[in-house]
């Protein structure tokens, strides 16, 4: 096994130096309910953050709104979201699951409310007031937390964790948690450092990348829809040969192509079809259907009966009954309607390309955005070498490793934070 870094007789922090039960490094959502946790057990506990203050990325996340669990109580139908290693998640969930996650913040003064799909969020739509509990469970239980101090390594000795390493000195502890997430947002600070020290230790690390991201497209007009959002859509992945897949949710529109929970669920998928690239004019197109509970010929006689009721109406204003304006816009350029068209004046085919529009308006995949805008990365240690009974390394004694480290598949509605939450209170209960 590759080693790791080691103190030495007569560095310091060697003997006599600072030493804590556990020392817990990162202060983002799963290190924090880590710290706390241990905290509560009487365990003398530090707990290590490079940047200025702790839950940098989770004050992001959501939108600044934190959508900080899944109210999804059923635990077997709750880890079948994480696809094939989500069985790995049932003994942190069923210590630390949606229910008990919900409890542990309303108990502390965190009103929530429950809205589409079991998204959980604060009452107060903010996330400081998730940060503000985390925070206080820590400090109440006496956990220090020291901010600005970035840790270099990992110091193991004989296989088993004996601290880490700040600049030139070593803090020892017998316990230690690696908590700095994965790649996403790697303004925030999750810049992959932990990989690295997991790594030489011994473990493998499945290559992080974005997971959980907005997605290019290669039309340029979708700036003009930037910042439109629809929160009942049907989203079909097609390629040349068949379709992919099909979702209903949430999407917006930005300067660059999609995103919301909708499109980042499908974003692996996506990028998967567009890697098949087998010949010159391959793509991946990705449809929207802006009224999924009607059929075409449902709709279709909707919207005659809509134009039949205001003959001396323009068309433009009559579809601004049902949909945005900037949209209306953008579906009448693309069907080359005239502008002047009323209700009495509107051809049959222009009627039926406007419906077409509206029930499967075609974006061509470019690209994945990068790590800077990704909610999640996918990647990280593989769960066949954690005990998820203690949240410990099978390669390494006393090491934990926690939340976005782990290689585990994470769609969007809460489901990330879920396991922070989870396996942060496991490594917190058995650490020390």
């Amino acid at each position: 096994m590759p080693k790791a870094e080691t103190a030495q007789p007569g560095e310091p922090g060697s003997s006599g130096g600072e030493a804590y039960d556990l020392i817990v490094v990162g202060a983002g959502p799963a290190g924090l309910m880590a710290a706390g946790t241990a905290a509560a057990t009487g365990s003398r506990v530090l707990v290590l953050e490079k940047n200025r203050d702790p839950g940098r990325k989770l004050l992001i996340s959501g939108g600044g709104r934190c959508n900080f669990t899944n109210a999804e109580f059923d635990l077997h139908r709750l880890v079948a979201k994480y696809g094939s290693t989500g069985k790995a998640l049932l003994s942190p969930f069923s210590r630390m699951g949606p229910a008990e996650v919900l409890e542990f913040f309303e108990s502390r003064g965190m009103p929530y409310k429950i809205e589409d799909e079991n998204r959980a969020f604060p009452r107060s739509d903010a996330s400081r007031s998730v940060l503000a509990v985390l925070t206080a469970y820590a400090r109440d239980g006496g956990v220090e937390i020291r901010t600005n101090t970035a840790v270099d390594g990992l110091v193991i000795e004989n296989e088993r964790v004996a601290g880490v390493r700040v600049a030139s000195r070593t803090i020892r502890s017998a316990a230690v948690v690696v908590a700095t997430g994965g790649l996403a947002r790697p303004d925030t600070g999750s810049t992959g450092d932990g990989f690295l020290w997991l790594e030489r230790a011994g473990h493998t690390i499945v290559r992080p990348a974005p997971a959980l991201v907005p997605i290019v497209v290669e039309e340029p007009w979708v700036e003009r829809l930037q910042g439109l959002a629809f929160s009942d859509v049907r989203i079909t992945v097609r390629t040349p040969d068949a379709v992919i897949a099909k979702r209903d949710g949430k999407i917006l529109f930005t300067h660059f192509g999609l995103s919301g929970p909708g499109i980042l669920n499908l974003a692996s998928t996506i990028a998967d079809a567009a890697s098949s690239d087998r010949t010159p004019g391959w793509n991946v197109q990705v449809v929207i259907d802006f009224f999924p509970s009607e059929d075409d010929g449902a709709f279709d006689r909707r919207l005659l009966a809509l134009i039949a009721a205001h003959p001396l109406r323009k068309l433009r204003t009559i579809l601004e009954e049902i949909v945005p304006p900037r949209l209306v816009q953008q579906v009448l350029t693309n069907v080359a309607a005239p502008d002047d068209l009323t209700g009495a004046t509107v051809p049959k085919v222009v009627r039926k390309k406007v419906v077409q529009e509206l029930k499967a308006l075609r974006l061509t995949f470019r690209a994945l955005q990068s790590e800077d805008w990704a909610v999640v990365s996918s990647g990280g240690v593989p769960v066949e070498e954690v005990e998820f009974r203690t949240m410990q390394s099978k390669r390494v004694s006393g090491l934990s490793i926690v939340g976005d480290m782990l290689h585990i598949d994470r769609p969007s509605g809460g489901y990330s934070l879920q396991i922070c939450w989870a396996t942060g209170y496991v490594a917190g209960s058995s650490a020390c």
